[in-house]
C-alpha cells in the first residue's frame, strides 16, 4: 500500500538527489574551467561521482553531503583576486548556500502539490504494482 509517508519520503529523496547533483556538477565544471593541475582534476573527478550518503530506513532518512574544505579555501582566495574570475566561480557559497536556501528549502516546504503527489504515486505503482 502506498502511504502518505512513502510519497513524502520519495518527494524528499527526489529533491535532495536533484539538488546534490546540481551542486556537485557545478563545482566540478567550475574547477575544470578555471583551474589546472592534477589535484584539481582529482577533486573534479571525485565531485563528479556525487558523494552523497544516505542513512536510515523506512520513512526517516538522513542525507550527508561531502563538502571539501579546499573548495572553500579556493573560493576565499579567488574572491580577493580578479573580478572576472570571481564572477565565474561558484565553488562554495554561491552554489551550496544559494541552492540549498533558495531552491531546496522552498521546494521541500511548498513544492508538494497535488500533481506532484499523483506523479510520485504513479511512479511508485509502476515500480511495484503489488503495493496498489
Amino acid at each position: 500500500m502506498i502511504t502518505e509517508e512513502l510519497i513524502r519520503g520519495e518527494f524528499i529523496h527526489q529533491i535532495m538527489s536533484r539538488d546534490s547533483k546540481f551542486i556537485y556538477d557545478t563545482q566540478a565544471r567550475v574547477l575544470r574551467e578555471n583551474f589546472t593541475g592534477e589535484r584539481i582534476e582529482n577533486m573534479a573527478s571525485y565531485l563528479s561521482k556525487h558523494p552523497v550518503q544516505m542513512e536510515g530506513g523506512g520513512t526517516v532518512k538522513t542525507y550527508y553531503f561531502s563538502v571539501m574544505t579546499y573548495l572553500r579555501l579556493l573560493d576565499i582566495r579567488s574572491s580577493r583576486g580578479e573580478m572576472g574570475l570571481r564572477r565565474r566561480l561558484a565553488l562554495y557559497n554561491r552554489v551550496i548556500w544559494g541552492r540549498l536556501y533558495n531552491e531546496t528549502r522552498n521546494d521541500l516546504r511548498y513544492g508538494m502539490s497535488e500533481d506532484i503527489r499523483k506523479g510520485i504515486t504513479k511512479q511508485l505503482e509502476e515500480m511495484d504494482p503489488s503495493k496498489v
